[in-house]
């Protein structure tokens, strides 16, 4: 998974950093859903050469009931040909590997199903709010041998069933730990944002992949059902916004809660039990020292929570074969 606001904070600057470097970067991410489930970790290794990009992934569940379940972490590795139009995944422990084009073609029969699956029938929730806002924290901490600043980003994203006209309340907040952008880090910076400019090209988004699944909106657009052309022009617009951002992010931490939701099926307060009065000395003191009820959690509604963090960057020559599918691989279908 690339650097979150690459896309954005490199619109500025596309100019620098096209020279014919190649770059390699590695990166922690861990990415939660829902409380109880469990916990993804990925260990990455990002290659870049021009139109070429090899993704080497080490993936685990922990926590939770999925990673008390879990088996070993897995391997796999993606590689992405622009220039091919091809998109390789490798299994290295079964010496397999399937492809496929960079984006599916308009015919090929997958779709997501949901409540406006009609052509005449209107997506069942639109997006009546966004608004982002930017704040400098002024904290400051050394981060894998970068010195970096903090900004925290809110988002509020307002959604209106079209039907009942109910609304949710979306808050997302972003915690930021960006370093000051250095030569190699323009370069560096450079290279993921044309790369990622030209894949999204290629799959007519306005913002790249990354950029969506890190802000969310691949799930809003699953568990919504939202419009995914309105969707990508409002992420365009919080783009314009976070293009406000300087230097280049080491450590991005996402949280998204639900604050309210007017289309939920409201279910009724139990009836709390009335108190009796102790009849005893110990029964009185129970009742004193008994724990009141806890306050609710700030996190209450989180439905969706990542951390992203870029371990090193490296500007060094990329071995070509990394891009390659290997000596004795076997083609498999999906």
């Amino acid at each position: 998974m690339k650097s979150a606001l690459a896309v954005v904070l490199g619109l500025g600057t596309m100019a620098i950093g096209l020279a014919v470097a190649d770059l390699k970067t590695e990166t922690l991410t861990r990415a939660s859903l829902l409380t109880g489930i469990g916990t993804t970790e990925t260990q990455s290794v990002n290659e870049y050469q021009g139109d070429k990009r090899a993704d080497n992934q080490t993936f685990k569940m922990v926590g939770g009931i999925v990673g008390a379940l879990a088996g070993k972490p897995q391997a796999t590795v993606e590689i992405t040909r622009l220039d091919k139009d091809l998109v390789w995944n490798l299994n290295p422990p079964k010496k397999t590997y399937t492809e496929r084009p960079i984006a599916l073609p308009v015919d090929s029969g997958m779709k997501v199903e949901g409540k406006a699956s009609g052509p005449d029938q209107r997506p069942p929730y639109k997006v009546v709010k966004s608004e982002l806002k930017v704040n400098k924290t002024g904290a400051a901490k050394d981060i894998n041998g970068f010195a970096c600043v903090e900004y925290l980003i809110t988002w509020e994203l307002v959604l209106e069933d079209t039907a009942s006209k109910g609304q949710v309340r979306q808050l997302m907040t972003t915690d930021l730990w960006n370093t000051p952008l250095t030569d190699k880090l323009k370069q560096a910076r450079g290279i993921e944002a044309e790369f990622s400019r030209k894949l999204a090209e290629k799959l007519g988004l306005g913002l790249s992949p990354e950029e969506t699944d890190r802000l969310g909106a691949g799930m809003l657009t699953t568990m919504y059902g939202l419009d995914p052309k309105e969707t990508a022009a409002k992420l365009e617009q919080v783009g314009k916004e976070l293009a406000k951002v300087e230097g280049y992010s080491i450590v991005t931490e996402v949280k998204w809660q639900v604050k309210n939701d007017s289309t939920a099926e409201k279910k009724p307060e139990p009836e709390p039990e009335p108190e009796r009065p102790p009849t005893s000395l110990s029964g009185l003191l129970a009742n004193k020292l008994a724990p009141k009820p806890a306050a609710k959690p700030k996190d209450e509604g989180v439905i969706f929570s990542s951390y992203h963090e870029v371990k090193s960057v490296s500007l060094d020559v990329v071995p070509e074969p990394d891009f390659e599918i290997p000596t004795g691989y076997k083609k498999v279908d999906k």
